[in-house]
This record gives C-alpha cells, structure tokens and sequence, in this order.
C-alpha cells in the first residue's frame, strides 16, 4: 500500500510541476523539468536509503522522521498544543540563549520548525520517510528553479550550464534533498536572492518582494542565524553599490570595512553579544560532540580579532580544499572529494579562460554571492570539526559560485585551442 501510494503522489507532483506556473514558464521543457524532478526525488530516497543502512537508525534524517509522527499525533489529539507549543520553552532559562547551540529554545526551533513541517506531510503520508521526502522535496525543487530564473536573467543564452549549476551539482542535489534543515535554507536563500534582484531590475520593491524577503530572512534568522549575520553586510553592499556611481568592488569594499568597524564596535560596548565570543563558543560546542569517523584538526579559537586572523587560513584550506583527492577516511566520500576536485580544476580553467568582456552578467549580484558565499565559508571553515558535516554545510552555497564558474568561461576559447593543438 505504502509503494502505491508514493506512486500516486509522485504522478500528482509531476503533474503539478508541469502546470504550476511559476515552474512551467521557467524556460525548461516539460521533459527537461520532468527529468530533473526526477532526479531530485531519486537524490531524496538515495540519501533517505543510505542514511538508514549506513548509519543506522541513529541519524538526523530519520530522527526528525520519526519526532514528526510524534507531532502528527498530536496533532490528530491536541490540534491546539500542537500549533502553540513551538512556542514554549521547556527551560528554566526561558528565552535567553539565542546563540546557544544544546538546552536552548533557539537551537530546538531550528529542528521543531522542520519537524512540524513534516507532520503536516504526514496528514497524507501516514509516516513513511520516502513519501514524506517527497513531499519535501516538492517544495525544495521550487528553490533550484527560481535560481536558475535568476541565473538564466544574469547569464542569457547559456541555459545548460546554468542548469547544471542550480540543479545537477552532486553534493547540493544529494544534501538538499534529505528532510533537514538544508533544503529548506537552499529555498529561503533562493527565495531571497530572487526576490531582491527582481527589485532592483524593477526599480521598486513592490509588497509581495517585500514581503518575501522579510519572511525569507526571519526564517533563516530561525534556522542558522549565522546566516541572517552573513547576509546582512552583504545586503547592504549590494544595495550601496545599486544605488551609488562608485564601481561594484568600491561600494562592496567600503560596505564591508563599515560594517567590521560597527562589529568590533558591538563587541566592546555590549561585550555579553560579542559576535567573536559567540563565533568561538559555537566552535567549542562542536568540539565537545563525539568523535566523528571523519575529524578533522582544529585549532581552539579564541575570541580576538588576532586569533580570527590566525586561524583564516586553516578555515579556508577546511572549506575550500578539503577533503583532498587522496584523503579518504570513509569511502563514501569518494564522490564528494572527486567533485571538489573538479570545481578546483573549474577554478584555474576560469583564471586562463574566462570571458573577457561579459556584458550579460551582472557585478553587483555577483559580488553579493561571492562576498556571502565566502563570509559562510569561512564561518563553517572555523567551526565545523568533521569532514561529513563540512561537506554538507557548504553543499547548498556551491551554485552561488560555481554556476557563475561555469557561465564565465569561455568554452569557445578552449575548444578553438584544442583545434590548434589538434
């Protein structure tokens, strides 16, 4: 019955997909969106199936699963608890700790938000993970459209590079679709972008972009407010350099030095919301879980700008070059090292073959990716203390710089030097 019935679900959503406006008007044939749903619902039962006989039944995945049965139940007994009780806080502390990773209010909502979603799903579902996922990832795919509308605004003409930057890069196909937190930030930060380019093409903000953007940053804010604290010197920028004749990179620079300034600011005057001091807590939390099979060395950060300084470059080979090609402490990261491999090698074609003129693509909305993206990686790069985690926290920024990787080479050049050699 269970097998039916995710049959059944799975045609009404690729019904839904190809009729849906939004989606159906993306620029994607039918079969070309048919098949990338596909995909995206086969990455969501891969990772549900693995998470499971890899990890056993002790893993997130499954957990929040399982805690979402729980809610459908009480939501089927208690419908009032059940919409107002994410609003309690079960500790003595109450409502403080809004940084705290364990006993706080602000780190169970993060996973209370995904769980009650789910519940929802099981009114339908009746529990089963792999029909819950679908369901989830129903609206995850929402989020890989709306960047590739936004990619294919910023890069016309290069349609299936765009597609396989927002749609078809392993890790972020693979992370974005198991019930997590992930896929949801994916489509909040989706979500987000969109919403504030489509203002500044339109030169007005509009009620329904306004509105989408406060509700995508309030979530985000819920579910990894470090988030919210890396978008927001970018937003600034990013706005400063629409609105000012400097050029991008100026008004990008001066944004980002205004804002360090007003952070060391924050640090002396309120020293108990020092963003330091929460950064160096955060990694001391992580720190104290078990052992994972992956770890990774880190250093103990301490909360001084010098300490932070010291210890970028640690961050940053974390983030950015690890796991190496020939680091393999598990083998199930086998794809994901050969994968971090190509976007290495994507790198360096870009720096001998990239455009020289791109006149379709945007500064301003690059530079916001670019300076977000590596505000979040060198976040992760700070505290994250295993490989596995690592992989799976950057996963869902990747399109932001590789699907502008792909855009801004110049294929022709290669292919034209390739001819010579031949």
């Amino acid at each position: 019955m269970e097998y039916l019935l995710f049959i059944a679900y799975l045609a009404f959503f690729c019904w839904l997909v190809v009729r849906i406006p939004f989606l159906k008007n993306a620029g994607l044939s039918r079969t070309v969106l048919l098949i990338l749903f596909f995909l995206k619902v086969m990455a969501g039962l891969t990772i549900g199936w693995l998470s499971l006989h890899y990890y056993n039944a002790g893993n997130d995945y499954w957990d929040l699963n399982r805690e979402a049965w729980k809610e459908y139940q009480s939501l089927c007994s208690h419908p009032w608890d059940f919409f107002t009780d994410i609003f309690r806080s079960p500790y003595a502390k109450g409502y403080s700790g809004l940084f705290d990773s364990t006993n706080s209010f602000w780190g169970d909502l993060k996973n209370n938000l995904v769980i009650k979603l789910v519940a929802l799903f099981n009114v339908f579902s009746r529990g089963n993970y792999y029909t819950n996922s679908l369901f989830f990832n129903f609206l995850v795919f929402f989020g890989h459209v709306i960047l590739y509308r936004l990619f294919s605004k910023i890069y016309p003409g290069k349609k299936y590079r765009v597609v396989i930057g927002c749609f078809l890069l392993p890790s972020l196909l693979y992370f974005s679709s198991g019930i997590h937190k992930d896929g949801l930030v994916f489509l909040l930060l989706a979500i987000l972008l969109y919403s504030v380019y489509n203002s500044f093409q339109k030169e007005r903000i509009g009620i329904r972009r306004l509105l989408l953007t406060v509700i995508s940053l309030v979530f985000l804010f819920l579910f990894r407010n470090f988030l919210f604290f890396a978008l927001i010197p970018a937003l600034i920028a990013w706005v400063w350099s629409e609105k000012s004749t400097w050029p991008a990179w100026f008004s990008f620079l001066m944004a980002y030095f205004t804002c360090g300034l007003l952070l060391f600011a924050i640090g002396i005057v309120f020293p108990a919301v020092n963003p330091l001091e929460v950064i160096a807590r955060r990694q001391a939390d992580y720190l104290q879980l078990p052992i994972s099979a992956t770890p990774l060395h880190m250093d103990t950060l301490q909360p001084y700008i010098s300490s932070f300084l010291y210890h970028a470059p640690q961050a940053l080979n974390h983030v950015l070059m690890r796991p190496y090609i020939t680091e393999l402490p598990s083998v199930i990261l086998l794809p994901m090292n050969i994968e971090l491999l190509i976007y290495q090698l994507l790198f360096l074609v870009f720096i001998f073959f990239h455009e020289k003129r791109n006149k379709q693509a945007k500064a301003n909305v690059l530079l916001f990716m670019l300076c977000f993206t590596f505000t979040v990686f060198l976040f992760i790069g700070y505290i994250i203390p295993n490989l596995g985690s690592l992989i799976r926290y950057r996963s869902i920024y990747l399109p932001f710089i590789i699907a502008p990787l792909l855009c801004g080479i110049d294929w022709k050049k290669i292919y034209a030097n390739n001819k010579l050699i031949i």
